[in-house]
């Protein structure tokens, strides 16, 4: 995303999906919302830290496991490139993604 209007526009995008329960596509548009305003703004800016709060929560709405595995390692990524937001955030991904990526789990994950 080139122009902070671009970023705005991915930013409602990325509510709209969530609203009508497409966390794969939202998780995917708050991580590149995410990564677009780090570059612009830094790692301490609050707009990067509610994309990123806005990825992580989508990221774990997905139930398909496949999905979530194929998305978590961009997100773990992106969480430990902002050392100021809440530690719990990178913990919480980065067990999640350990679990799902651990052998024998269903596709599905179970709510």
């Amino acid at each position: 995303m080139s122009s902070p209007q671009a970023v705005q526009w991915a930013e409602i995008r990325a509510d709209l999906a969530r609203m009508a329960g497409d966390f794969q596509l939202a998780t995917g548009l708050w991580i590149g919302v995410c990564r677009s305003r780090l570059a612009f703004q830094g790692a301490a800016a609050p707009e990067v830290h509610a994309a990123a709060a806005g990825a992580l929560y989508c990221w774990t709405q997905l139930r398909d496991r496949a999905s979530a595995v194929e998305s978590g390692p961009g997100l773990v990524a992106l969480l430990r490139a902002l050392p100021v937001l809440d530690p719990r955030h990178l913990r919480l991904a980065q067990a999640r993604l350990d679990a799902l990526c651990a052998s024998g789990l269903p596709r599905v994950v179970p709510t």
